[in-house]
């Protein structure tokens, strides 16, 4: 197994719009600090591209950007990629971010179980959300009230490619987004107090499984 990334990209609703966009920052970094990044984008997020990637690039770190559910993560128009009992296996003793509903619970759980098991599985048991400017979903990445809950959770993989173990990365993310629902909920207008609890549901959910202590 090697250092690299691989990443998904899927870009066909508005919410994958915006994943899409907000994942530029992690890919730029990975050329920054020339670690091995592979994209997969669009309607080329399909099972088996991207299982066809994992095991011709033999990457360590995965990164998961759509929908999800207890069992599956989705790709390009919702086609599953990754389900448990069916193929999670192909991420065996990698890291793995999933920004995507619910994925955690039977999954991520499924993913890391087993005392000899290496994998390290960092995603959410609740919904993902985000709350976004209608005005601004032609340009995802000017909306300044999605970019607080997409800043704070690119923490994880960003501080992973910096080279942070996954416990740290977790831990920075969600120091994150309490130091920011601080903010808002010190400010007395109704937005701020409904982007602050949508951020605490993050928060909540956000959750690291199996090897805490995963670098790649």
């Amino acid at each position: 197994m090697k250092k690299g990334v691989i990443i998904t990209l899927p870009k066909f609703d508005d919410v994958t719009e915006y994943l899409y966009s907000f994942s530029k920052p992690i890919i730029a970094l990975c050329k920054a600090k020339n670690v091995n990044v592979r994209p997969i984008k669009k309607e080329w997020v399909k099972k088996n591209v991207v299982e066809s990637a994992i095991s011709s690039y033999d990457y360590n770190f995965i990164i998961f950007n759509g929908h999800g559910d207890m069992d599956s993560i989705y790709g390009h128009k919702n086609e599953i990629l990754i389900r448990e009992g069916e193929n999670e296996n192909i991420l065996k003793n990698r890291m793995v971010y999933a920004r995507a509903c619910w994925a955690s619970l039977n999954l991520g759980s499924s993913y890391t179980k087993g005392k000899t098991n290496k994998s390290c599985f960092i995603g959410y048991n609740l919904e993902f959300s985000f709350l976004f400017d209608k005005t601004r979903t032609a340009n995802p990445s000017k909306d300044k009230i999605a970019k607080i809950f997409f800043e704070t959770s690119n923490i994880v993989p960003i501080d992973i490619i910096r080279g942070d173990t996954a416990m740290r990365a977790n831990e920075n993310s969600k120091k994150a987004m309490l130091k920011m629902m601080n903010r808002l909920l010190s400010k007395p207008d109704v937005d701020s107090q409904a982007v602050a609890q949508v951020l605490w549901d993050n928060y909540s959910g956000q959750t690291l499984l199996g090897n805490k202590n995963y670098q790649i």
